[in-house]
């Protein structure tokens, strides 16, 4: 141990308090008398100085500790037998010349204290204290005989050393029990939690001060089990006998939330969490808290309506669609008689013209008039949702046949036609329904996909009617093909860029991420956006391809990136489903690394909300896991209102979330945007969670999104998308992408 660590834990041991101190100068007497020696005393050597618990036979209250005999014996470790001071080559004359008491013969047991409970094999990490010593003004008048006289006092000065510490020891616990019982106190009135315990063997149930506040009783009311459990709603309280009874029974720790009625009459929401205390092997207890957690859940509730309910008609919105497709899709794959699913599209004819002639207000009430006209004759088994816009989708019991989803839709579809008059003209709104149907092998975005094929098919050749996928329909999506001979011709033929937006810190207003984008060119030079070749990103290897090349330009580009927005800046890389279930996704990033020498923490990895709900088997999850250890951000793009988003955030390593740009635009009409953004933005600070609104366009939306402590930006409003190369020529007050869209309008 080096001296430091040793005068500081010598100091730590306050032997000036020492207790009876009269018996330590006993101990220095008895020495002196058993060894025949004019000098004894219990010695402490600190830093700078020689003292004495106890001595005997001299006044002196202090050594000095410069060639200081106690000094040798405490680092010898060992007893120290000095039979004549002025010839021992260790000591010699000068040593007895600085000596106060001018020893010539010395014997010395070295005292040590080993912590509380420190096992024997780490005693070599002993406190060194000092010594129990004699000594003598004549030279050899001790011997080595004498060493076990003075180590059985030398003993018994250990033990008082211990003493002392423990009693040390034991006051200290006994401040900090104290300063914690106080805490814990304010704690539980600060935070509104209380603690519980039940004796099993008097049945006798103590509550803390706070739980009698939660059920509204004054302190020390007398309750019991009974009386405790009748607090709860009677649906309640069989949950909570079984719990108890569970608890007692088996030792299983237990959680779970209920209401009660207060003494006052007044529901409270409250959680209670416990378990079983076991004393010598047998059940003694039952101990746990207890809380009101009313707010808590309240906020809860809302937030689930508002992340599964659509905000204006009240049906379920689109993301708890998916969810529930999801769900169904998986029940069939495991049934050993799976059923047919069927999900129907019904879209609004003619309501764009309400829009345009009587405005949003109106519309939207008609909206919500058609919502409830639906629900109220869908039968039972289905589920409804508005998907968006003027759109809703149903997803039928599962193995409806065909003519009975038909049958269903023309009856919908006649229950909402109406004709509105407009001055002397009439607009009529109908519907007009598509909808596709698959077994086992279905997947969810391929049964929609299919879906919304009939429906465009029915927009396009048979409004008001209903339509069922086909063959024949799906020649359509040869325009899809055309896209992907439009994307697989531009990455071929050098058409091809990456394009940065970028995210900008509201705190500072300065440019803190970008997120790569790609476009197009096509022969003529003009610009294409990801919207015009979108499903051609449907084909998995071609998704593959487009990272790839992203990654590429990201490579050759990222080092002038850096050098125009700064080194810490973050580049933001949508990944596809295709890339994450490829396999090689991390070779394929640790490759793009070493090659371009950046770090992990420029790289934000985007996925989706749909990639996170097929992760079926948790594979995703075990990658974004690994990506988030090795120091990259995972950000959660295009944030909806599902609630299973509200899930991924718990279980998927999300560093950062995109708030979805259709809330940003609709916060300047509508208090439910806003509100909803404003619970994500909290949620998000309260979870460490940096979030990011899209599609910011107006000031009205910027300092919106700033009163409401939103941390980061992105949209026209800042900058469109650019290449390197026009942000590399733009001038840092102008919008890079402005002169292009001007060059291609013209």
């Amino acid at each position: 141990m080096d001296q430091p660590s040793r005068i500081s834990r010598l100091h730590a041991l306050e032997l000036e308090r020492i207790g009876q101190p009269e018996l330590l100068d006993s101990i220095a007497r008895l020495a002196s008398e058993r060894l025949g020696s004019p000098f004894a005393a219990i010695s402490v050597v600190d830093e700078d100085r020689e003292w004495f618990l106890g001595k005997a036979g001299f006044d002196l209250d202090r050594f000095p500790t410069h060639r200081s005999l106690c000094a040798a014996c405490m680092e010898a470790k060992a007893p120290l037998l000095v039979h004549d001071v002025d010839t021992d080559p260790r000591f010699g004359p000068a040593s007895r010349a600085d000596d106060l008491l001018s020893r010539r013969s010395y014997l010395g047991i070295p005292l040590f204290h080993k912590a509380h409970g420190e096992a024997p094999e780490r005693a070599q990490h002993a406190i060194p204290i000092g010594a129990l010593w004699c000594a003598s003004p004549e030279p050899f008048q001790l011997s080595k005989p004498d060493i076990a006289k003075l180590s059985s006092l030398a003993d018994l000065a250990n033990q008082c050393i211990a003493a002392h510490a423990k009693t040390l020891e034991l006051a200290r616990a006994n401040a900090s029990l104290t300063q914690l019982n106080l805490l814990f106190k304010q704690a539980e009135e600060a935070a509104r939690i209380g603690s519980w315990r039940l004796d099993l063997d008097s049945a006798q149930l103590s509550w803390s001060d706070e739980v009698f506040a939660v059920h509204g009783l004054p302190a020390n009311t007398p309750v019991d089990v009974d009386r405790a459990i009748e607090f709860y709603e009677t649906a309640d309280q069989p949950l909570v006998r079984a719990t108890i009874e569970r608890a007692i029974r088996l030792g299983e720790p237990f959680s779970f939330e209920a209401t009660i009625a207060r003494a006052d009459g007044d529901r409270r929401r409250i959680r209670s969490m416990g378990e079983r205390i076991d004393t010598d092997g047998k059940p003694s207890s039952l101990a746990g808290i207890f809380m009101d957690c009313t707010e808590e859940h309240l906020r809860t509730v809302a937030l689930e309506r508002a992340a599964t309910r659509d905000s204006l008609t009240g049906l379920y919105n689109r993301s708890e669609f998916d969810r529930r497709l999801v769900e169904a899709l998986a029940t069939q794959r495991k049934s050993p008689s799976p059923k047919t699913l069927t999900v129907m599209l019904l879209d609004l004819d003619g309501f764009k013209d309400v829009n345009d002639n009587l405005g949003h207000l109106f519309g939207d009430r008609l909206l919500t008039r058609i919502a409830r006209a639906l629900d109220a004759r869908l039968g039972g088994g289905s589920f409804l949702a508005r998907w968006g816009g003027d759109e809703f989708a149903i997803l039928f019991a599962p193995g409806t046949p065909a003519k009975d989803v038909r049958k269903c839709a023309q009856m919908l579809i006649a229950a909402i036609t109406e004709q509105i008059a407009i001055g002397d003209a009439r607009i009529e709104v109908g519907a007009t329904c598509g909808f596709s149907e698959m077994c086992r092998d279905a997947d969810a975005e391929e049964l929609m996909r299919r879906a919304d094929l009939a429906l465009y098919h029915g927009k396009t050749c048979g409004r008001g009617e209903v339509h069922s996928w086909t063959q024949n329909i799906e020649q359509v999506q040869l325009a899809r093909k055309a896209a992907v001979t439009q994307l697989s011709d531009a990455l071929g033929n050098d058409r091809a860029f990456a394009a940065y937006q970028p995210i900008v810190a509201l705190d500072t207003g300065k440019t803190v991420g970008v997120e790569a984008l790609l476009r197009l060119r096509d022969p003529s030079g003009r610009i294409i956006s990801a919207g015009e070749f979108f499903h051609a990103l449907l084909d998995p290897a071609l998704a593959r391809r487009v990272t790839r090349f992203i990654f590429d330009q990201i490579l050759k580009e990222a080092s002038e990136l850096l050098s125009l927005f700064g080194p810490d800046l973050r580049i933001g890389i949508n990944i596809t489903q295709s890339d994450l279930s490829r396999g090689n996704f991390l070779e394929v990033i640790d490759d793009l690394l070493k090659r371009s020498g950046l770090a992990p923490t420029n790289f934000v990895i985007e996925v989706t909300e749909t990639m996170l709900l097929l992760d079926e088997q948790g594979a995703i999850c075990k990658l974004l896991n690994l990506l988030d250890e090795r120091g990259f951000t995972i950000a959660l793009d295009d944030f909806g209102t599902g609630f299973s988003s509200l899930t991924h955030l718990r279980d998927f390593p999300i560093g950062k979330v995109k708030i979805d740009k259709d809330f940003v635009a609709s916060m300047a009409h509508d208090h439910q945007s806003r509100m909803i953004v404003q619970a994500l933005v909290q949620m998000g600070r309260s979870m460490g969670i940096r979030m990011v609104a899209e599609g910011v366009e107006t000031e009205e939306q910027l300092q919106f999104l700033r009163s409401i402590g939103c941390s980061h930006a992105q949209g026209y409003l800042f900058a469109r998308p650019a290449s390197l190369e026009d942000w590399r020529a733009a001038l840092k007050s102008r919008d890079p992408g402005e002169e292009r869209d001007q060059r291609d309008a013209a």
